[in-house]
């Protein structure tokens, strides 16, 4: 462990050997000097885990027996490691040499601060954005202005945005704990706009750090990437479906539900002229286990 172990960079893994050499590389190159580097394997079959211990001897590797997901594995990282700060990385990611100093530092004292996310970039091509900060929307999802546009190539002061993307997030660990953390129940997507909502509702900020540069290969780290699937359907449906039965006020949850049933109208259609049985399928699976579920989440609102 670092001399000041405050700082800690968690990069949770899936069968994802052939990202590690480029993110934990470029991650040990940073020029903020002092932090551990973690690395949680979720039950990779591939050679990950030797790979790591092989190339990167100082990075601390936890190992879980079977794939808990994204929320649940870096959920159970979070409460078990001991520094105050922990930042949430892809490992299909590549990391500006400047990317951690300038999180930790528009992390600062405040402790009201809770979260920090970067500017994150198409390894593919740099020039366009994959995320620039975010809000929350009526149906539970996030919106990301800028996203797929042209990179101003400009930094920035940090800005108060709704959520930051899990793809490289700073928290705050006591603030982490105050709100719940991950819902494991997520597993995949939408858990960051659940997380950084939750902040907001406790009385936290979250916030986004320009000058903190990520290169994302979207789609990689062993999970399943942007185009319309039905594992990506179904994880997304009922997760926005829970955000918006935890998270929206009543007023909003109203208006929510009409949106939301407008919203999947169109895609049941879209899906139904292109024969995808399997979205289809995976649209009402998602309906089906986020009602299952609602006396908890109805019990989780704020």
């Amino acid at each position: 462990m670092a001399q000041d172990p405050g700082v800690a960079v968690v990069v949770l893994n899936h069968n994802g050997a052939e990202f590690l050499m480029d993110c934990f590389g470029s991650v040990a190159s940073s020029s903020f000097s002092s932090f551990d580097m973690v690395m949680v394997d979720n039950a990779s079959q591939d050679h990950s885990v030797d790979l790591v211990r092989s190339e990167f001897p100082s990075v601390v590797i936890t190992r879980n027996e079977t794939n808990l997901g994204f929320a649940e594995g870096y959920d159970r990282a979070v409460r078990s490691l001991p520094h105050d700060r922990l930042v949430l990385l892809n490992n299909d990611t590549m990391v500006d040499r400047h990317w951690l100093r300038s999180l930790v530092e528009a992390a600062g004292s405040d402790q009201r601060v809770a979260a920090c996310a970067s500017r994150v970039l198409l390894m593919e091509d740099p020039g366009i954005v994959d995320h620039a900060g975010g809000f929350f929307s009526l149906i539970g999802s996030g919106i990301e202005p800028g996203k797929w546009d042209r990179d101003p190539g400009t930094g920035g002061a940090p800005v108060q945005v709704g959520f930051g993307s899990g793809c490289s997030l700073l928290v705050r660990r006591q603030a982490y704990l105050d709100v719940g953390g991950f819902d494991p129940w997520y597993g995949f997507y939408h858990e960051d706009v659940d997380l950084c909502w939750k902040f907001r509702m406790f009385g936290y900020s979250v916030v986004y750090v320009p000058d903190s540069i990520v290169f994302h290969h979207v789609g990689g780290g062993g999970y399943q990437g942007i185009d319309e699937n039905p594992m990506r359907t179904y994880f997304c449906q009922k997760n926005r479906l829970a955000n918006m039965i935890k998270n929206l006020g009543v007023p909003n949850l109203l208006k929510g539900m009409v949106a939301s049933c407008v919203y999947d109208i169109l895609r049941i259609g879209r899906f139904a002229s292109r024969k995808r049985m399997d979205l289809l399928a995976a649209v009402f699976r998602g309906y089906g286990d986020a009602l299952s579920r609602l006396p908890e989440l109805l019990r989780q609102r704020r």
